[in-house]
């Protein structure tokens, strides 16, 4: 947590002092990623597993200012959670609009809706069972902190929740899927006006 806090100290006195740009200008295409940690809880047939798991994700990220402020987002997203013999691997791709604040500073608060479709394949571990698949609508928000860094680069900071249904082929019970929370950390590059 210390490190955590005096990273972000130290980015916050660096984005201050740095040349400021105006970022968020209509036509701006933004490019980068983050790496995120989440707290995933599972859901089966409607309720919520009471047991949480914690996971590592991979997000990368294209954007587009289609007005100033406003950016229209591509995010692919990939997910792996093992646990002894046991491994969920998640390809997802999400819509994500953005409302980027100007501060007219170094300092650029977002929030981010995203809307998307999910796929995952299950491996329990036994050799002799076919792997489950499954595979539905996604949606979540993030909203953080983008720090500009340089003429032309972001490192951004958010929180995120996602709600996200897996359910099988022909599946007519209730909602299967997962709800998850977690923190994001990452770099972007922009292009632009």
């Amino acid at each position: 947590m210390k490190a955590f806090s005096f990273l972000f100290i130290a980015l916050f006195v660096f984005a201050s002092l740095s040349f400021a740009q105006n970022f968020p200008n209509r036509g701006t295409l933004e490019v980068g990623g983050s790496i995120g940690f989440s707290s995933t809880t599972n859901v089966v047939n409607g309720q919520s597993s009471s047991n949480s798991t914690s996971t590592f994700r991979i997000e990368p990220y294209i954007g587009y200012f289609i007005i100033n402020s406003f950016e229209l987002g591509i995010e692919p997203s990939f997910t792996r959670t093992g646990s002894g013999d046991y491994s969920s691997t998640t390809f997802g791709i999400y819509l994500a609009p953005a409302w980027v604040f100007n501060l007219r500073s170094n300092l650029y608060p977002f929030i981010e809706g995203r809307i998307g479709y999910n796929s995952s394949s299950v491996d329990d571990g036994i050799p002799l069972t076919p792997d489950i698949s499954s595979g539905g609508f996604a949606w979540g928000f993030k909203g953080g902190m983008k720090f500009q860094v340089g003429k032309s680069s972001l490192v951004n900071m958010a929180i995120t929740y996602d709600q996200i249904t897996m359910n099988p082929k022909d599946w007519t019970g209730n909602r299967n899927g997962k709800n998850i929370f977690g923190v994001n950390a990452g770099v972007t590059i922009f292009f632009g006006k």
